[in-house]
């Protein structure tokens, strides 16, 4: 999720797009071919990375001829040094740029912009989140509806939520994962970082961040999650809709706490509970703002009832892990 004066635009680690195979102007490798077995005529080209040891991240390009479709499928890593960005608004045509820098095909940008829509989006934030013991407990254990949503780990450093049905079409899931240990420790991640002119400027960014992401996989989901009436790229990149913010709740919805009722018994202490709430619990601020207002014996006297008041307040606190994700995710 990206901030632009006060507007948030959604970010994206995998994109799939569709469009007319004309946009596709000249190939610089050969494709893999695939014809009609009947007719012997050509009815599709291909190249997929995995295929190429020269590129190590998903970049997937299709021209179907009996479709007349060009299918463009890439990861977020095709921006190298600026990886971090993710695909959005902002970086879309960066991507496409660096493609047609890979001298495999040359696309027509413009038109690929202006006329093709998304069929499958990865919905992707990183967030600073360390994703603890602690929090994965708290995660497992706080799912609103352990019937419906079942939870796994996710390659040993993250959890998914999975809601169990068995329709495609109405799977959802959200995965959190450690993105720092991912990226270091995957032996494809290492070719990847070994294309940067810094690889340690991107390991450090995505240090102690918690990757959060939904897949939609289908157009449909795409139009609802993203509150869109089209797929077409301009309509789902200035898309204000928090999807993964929404899966969360999905899958957390009645563990979110609600507000505590500490039921102080007099005014001076209710009016100190609001000092501390609004202070975001923070003595330390709540100290300094504070102090100036009493004499050296009166601030020590008034330090002793806050301090209790928040002790009080703390120890009403239930396990706010919840609550301070919705918080990172509404950012």
């Amino acid at each position: 999720m990206i901030n632009d004066n006060n507007e948030k635009y959604l970010t994206f680690d995998t994109v799939k797009i569709k469009c007319n195979y004309k946009y596709l102007i000249n190939k610089y490798i050969k494709f893999n071919e695939t014809y009609n077995h009947k007719t012997g005529d050509l009815t599709c080209e291909l190249y997929n990375s995995k295929d190429d040891s020269q590129i190590p991240y998903n970049l997937f390009i299709a021209v179907s001829y009996t479709q007349k479709t060009l299918t463009l499928e890439f990861s977020s890593k095709v921006l190298l040094q600026d990886y971090p960005k993710l695909i959005s608004k902002y970086t879309i045509r960066q991507c496409l740029e660096n493609i047609n820098k890979l001298r495999i095909c040359e696309l027509d940008i413009e038109s690929i912009l202006s006329t093709g829509c998304f069929t499958r989006l990865d919905v992707t934030t990183d967030k600073e989140l360390l994703l603890t013991e602690s929090v994965l407990d708290s995660l497992s254990t706080s799912v609103k509806n352990y019937k419906r949503f079942k939870w796994s780990h996710y390659e040993n450093e993250g959890i998914t939520f999975t809601k169990d049905v068995k329709s495609i079409d109405c799977k959802e899931s959200i995965t959190l994962y450690n993105k720092g240990k991912e990226l270091m420790n995957k032996a494809n991640n290492n070719q990847f970082l070994n294309l940067l002119p810094n690889r340690n400027e991107v390991c450090d960014y995505f240090r102690n961040k918690t990757r959060f992401e939904i897949k939609l996989s289908t157009q449909d989901k795409i139009k609802s999650y993203l509150s869109v009436s089209d797929t077409k790229i301009l309509s789902v990149l200035n898309s204000k809709a928090n999807p993964i913010q929404f899966q969360f709740k999905q899958v957390f919805g009645s563990a979110i706490k609600v507000k505590p009722e500490y039921n102080f018994s007099n005014y001076d202490d209710y009016c100190m509970s609001l000092i501390i709430e609004s202070n975001n619990y923070d003595m330390k601020l709540v100290d300094q703002k504070v102090r100036s207002l009493f004499s050296r014996t009166g601030y020590y006297e008034r330090k002793k009832k806050l301090d209790a008041v928040y002790e009080r307040m703390r120890g009403s606190e239930s396990d706010d892990t919840i609550e301070k994700i919705l918080s990172l995710l509404s950012l």
